[in-house]
């Protein structure tokens, strides 16, 4: 590369001039310099998208054993739920369980109409994931009971935090809900209280 004809320079200076711009020396640090931000956000993101994942398995795994636990009782109470709600407490370690928020529900279809569904009685942990009144209407999908049957519901949510992107990403979402039906009646008491 040859130096402008506006510039006059002398021998030594143009020598020099020459010599830094004809020097490839410092090449490969300036890539790394630009390459290596891109990486680390790629390392970054990796870690943040497993810890995601992991989080959001444990949030069906949560909803699966919950429903699981109560289904196979004929009658249960209070304190037997929130014991249940302790074990999936565990389940969720090492991270934060205060941001789990689970509602168990069993719902009943009428006796002659199985798409006239209402809400037998529910459980709330952490404030639950939604708040269901004995009596109201809670629709299904089309043909997951018969006429005068009933099926266990577990809403969860989870609030994810991210670990290091939470400056940019204040929370992610995560969600998952589960249908199972009693095993050993056609509903689950709850508290000596029948559903009818």
């Amino acid at each position: 590369m040859r130096i402008p004809s506006i510039v006059r320079l002398d021998r030594p200076s143009r020598a020099l001039v020459d010599r830094v711009i004809a020097n490839r020396r410092g090449v490969a640090a300036v890539e790394f310099a630009l390459i290596v931000p891109i990486m680390f956000m790629l390392l970054v993101g990796t870690v943040e998208f497993s810890q995601a994942l992991t989080v959001d398995r444990r949030v069906s795994q949560v909803a699966s054993s919950s429903a699981d636990l109560i289904a196979r009782q004929k009658a249960i109470t209070t304190s037997e739920v929130a014991g249940i709600m302790k074990i999936i407490d565990h389940l969720l370690r090492p991270y934060d369980p205060t941001r789990l928020r689970v509602t168990v529900l069993n719902v009943m279809a009428d006796v002659d109409d199985a798409n006239n569904t209402t809400v037998c009685w529910s459980y709330e942990h952490n404030g639950g994931a939604g708040s269901y009144a004995a009596g109201a209407s809670y629709p299904l999908p089309a043909g997951m009971i018969e006429p005068g049957g009933s099926v266990i519901i577990t809403e969860v949510t989870y609030d994810y935090q991210p670990i290091i992107f939470d400056y940019f990403i204040q929370s992610i979402f995560l969600e998952d809900k589960l249908f199972l039906k009693p095993r050993l009646s056609s509903y689950v008491e709850y508290n000596g209280n029948t559903c009818s």
